[in-house]
């Protein structure tokens, strides 16, 4: 059961992140950062916080051993969970809760002019790749942009946990699965890609670059598939473009060579949009176009 002070925690739609530092230290995030709860919320003991703990996982369908300490989950409620067990986590049970993104809202990039541009090329049918820092809003932009895709398209996301959240009516979410204790039965996003590319997808969605299936996506896109949209941790476009060929490198065992990648880069990809967290906003701060490749370098032109 959770306590009550938590539910009022969970629900206030200003808090976006909680970060439970065992059982006493509580920190939530209102849009100003991290900081200390405030006076008068009760804490619990550490055996009600792993009691808690434990039944939201169980909920979720997940399972915990000593030899799997960390869990990735989504709450009853939509909230993201992760929580990592000792003795990896020296302090106690650490839990890190995000808010899920709210359904499509294109006010919220008011103050962000470039999200027109970005919305259009979403219609046509442009491969678009965002990338940001963490809780810069990478995921909300993504779901903003898929809500504005042809009705009539079928839209098929790959997530390692459910976070996109567009206004679409042809609009399905497929979750990878970690390996159970024995080590059996894990589903990557790798496999789920292949499975996708047969379910007649208008569009290809990676929930987060971070693996082996990003050269699989971009082979995708450069042999029929278009409209395709991925989220990435980078600090620029051309950071992005970076973390790609690196990632494609360590997918094919440093066998491919990497003007092979920045072609299939080059030809795959039409735009990036950085986005970037300005208090408790979030704006798109740059979008550059991907013009083709000259020698081995891909030619970008900022949009300003």
């Amino acid at each position: 059961m959770t306590p009550a002070w938590l539910e009022r925690i969970l629900s206030c739609t200003r808090i976006t992140d909680i970060c439970l530092n065992g059982p006493e230290q509580i920190f939530v995030d209102q849009g100003d950062g991290l900081a200390p709860l405030a006076a008068g919320h009760a804490p619990w003991s550490e055996e009600e916080m792993r009691r808690w703990v434990l039944d939201q996982i169980t909920l979720a369908g997940k399972s915990w051993d000593a030899r799997h300490p960390f869990i990735d989950a989504t709450l009853t409620t939509g909230h993201r969970i992760h929580v990592a067990f000792p003795p990896m986590a020296r302090q106690g049970i650490l839990v890190s809760i995000r808010r899920p993104a709210s359904y499509s809202d294109d006010s919220r990039w008011a103050d962000s002019p470039l999200f027109s541009l970005l919305r259009d090329v979403v219609r046509q049918g442009d491969s678009v790749l965002i990338s940001g820092a963490t809780g810069s809003g990478k995921t909300t932009l993504a779901s903003d942009l898929l809500s504005h895709a042809p009705e009539r398209e079928r839209i098929l996301a790959l997530e390692d946990t459910p976070e996109l959240l567009p206004r679409h009516p042809h609009f399905v979410s497929l979750v990878s699965r970690p390996p159970n204790a024995d080590g059996y039965g894990e589903i990557t996003l790798r496999v789920l890609l292949k499975q996708v590319l047969r379910m007649r997808p208008d569009r290809v969605v990676l929930g987060e670059c971070r693996g082996p299936e990003v050269l699989d996506l971009l082979q995708a896109l450069n042999t029929g598939h278009r409209g395709a949209l991925a989220t990435l941790h980078a600090n620029s476009p051309r950071d992005a473009l970076r973390r790609i060929e690196l990632l494609c490198l360590l997918a094919g065992n440093g066998t491919i060579p990497v003007v092979a990648i920045r072609e299939l880069l080059s030809v795959g990809v039409q735009w990036i949009a950085q986005v970037r967290r300005e208090g408790a906003a979030r704006r798109i701060s740059e979008v550059w176009r991907i013009e083709g490749r000259e020698g081995d370098t891909i030619l970008m032109r900022p949009m300003l």
